[in-house]
């Protein structure tokens, strides 16, 4: 893609400019071809069944007036439900044979879709019992809670006054779920709070650093808009993306004891119209940590009812690290890192130097050793059920 041509390209980005991940695991998808966003139709009929409200739960993180009343009207509601999880609601009260249609696009995530025909627009994340790539995507009800949750806190970690003016996020603003099945959706809205006077532009990280599939001779976004701006590429990813995804990174971490999940499909750069980058977006609040350990420092509630650290299945030091120098290290960072050496021949020590040294302007030594291990950890190739053992390696991470 062409730099000029950016502007109301989102789903282009989201599904053709986004270097497949080659591992064993990554392509994997048990949803049929056509739903799929890489290989499957243009858009598809989402069924939308209307059940009456007292046969499921509502949560609500400040919704766009105009989203909340196409979905919530009176006392009925509308349940969304991706065509390859119909079969479990079959046999459920409210759910026919009778349900209307909308015309949807999957986004990068393949249970996540974007509605093209409505006046404001918005994702809806689905439930989908398949598993795609490592994980089956189930959507339970304390999962639509957390994320309603957490979005809540990014709306209080907005509203600080010392909140980067970087930071960003897109609102998962309505959760709904079914009272018998305990399943659901979330409704993530589209335009990034805080709402800015003027529109932006939103690219998926990914997008910065893959060739577009269907015009594979346009440089990278990121070496275009390097060049568009007259500097050195990894001297502008530095001050325009690097930084400022640090800063905010670590303000989430330090005020509020959440660790955004941030590789490179959960967050997204925000353009000016002039194509000047102007904020981080965070987006998919499902499996955000909360480290409850920080947040009484900062005497907040810890109200969560999953995801806190220290409560659950590792050890509170490893998930640190597993979100950080894995999701964000590994993942995020390393996709730049391959991206700086095929496209610009930068070598792994001078990008991951540039890495280390906006950590540490961030993230001070005593904090670092407070609450991440001298090693790092990874996901072993072992997974039954979305349970996935951790591998501890004593190597210093790359990024820290």
């Amino acid at each position: 893609m062409k730099l000029h041509d950016i502007n109301g390209q989102f789903l282009h980005l989201e599904r053709w400019v986004n270097m497949p991940k080659y591992s064993a695991t990554a392509q994997y998808s048990e949803v049929e071809k056509r739903y799929h966003p890489r290989n499957g139709d243009a858009d598809f009929p989402l069924p939308v069944f209307v059940l009456p409200q007292k046969e499921v739960v509502i949560h609500r993180a400040y919704p766009d007036q105009a989203i909340r009343e196409s979905i919530i009207r009176g006392n009925e509601v509308s349940f969304f439900c991706h065509p390859n999880a119909l079969e479990e609601f079959a046999h459920c009260p409210g759910f026919s044979s009778s349900f209307f249609e909308e015309r949807v696009a999957p986004t990068s995530s393949t249970r996540t879709v974007m509605f093209l025909d409505t006046p404001v627009p918005y994702m809806v994340k689905l439930h989908l019992n398949k598993r795609i790539s490592r994980f089956i995507r189930r959507l339970t009800g304390s999962s639509v809670f957390h994320s309603i949750q957490i979005s809540r806190e990014c709306e209080r970690l907005a509203s600080l006054s010392d909140c980067p003016k970087e930071f960003a996020f897109l609102p998962e603003s309505i959760g709904v779920v079914h009272r018998q099945k305990d399943i659901g959706f979330i409704v993530r809205e589209f335009l990034p709070r805080p709402l800015m006077l003027s529109p932006g532009i939103l690219v998926p990280f990914f997008a910065l650093y893959s060739r577009d599939e269907r015009a594979p001779d346009d440089l990278p976004l990121l070496s275009q808009l390097a060049h568009a701006a007259g500097i050195e590429p990894l001297i502008y990813f530095v001050r325009n993306i690097l930084d400022p995804f640090m800063k905010c990174w670590a303000f989430a971490f330090l005020e509020g004891g959440v660790l955004f999940e941030s590789h490179a499909q959960n967050t997204l750069l925000e353009l000016d119209l002039r194509l000047v980058p102007r904020r981080i977006v965070e987006r998919d609040f499902q499996s955000i940590p909360i480290d409850p350990i920080i947040r009484k420092g900062k005497n907040l509630p810890v109200p969560f009812r999953k995801h806190v650290i220290g409560r659950e299945d590792y050890p509170r030091f490893l998930e640190h690290s597993l979100i950080f120098d894995h999701f964000v290290g590994d993942y995020l960072f390393g996709a730049f890192a391959e991206f700086f050496n095929r496209e610009h021949g930068v070598g792994n020590e001078e990008f991951f130097s540039a890495v280390k040294k906006s950590f540490r302007a961030h993230i001070s030594l005593a904090v670092e050793r407070e609450f991440f291990p001298m090693g790092h950890v990874t996901f072993t190739d072992s997974f039954k059920d979305n349970i996935c053992p951790l591998l501890y390696l004593h190597e210093t991470p790359l990024c820290r």
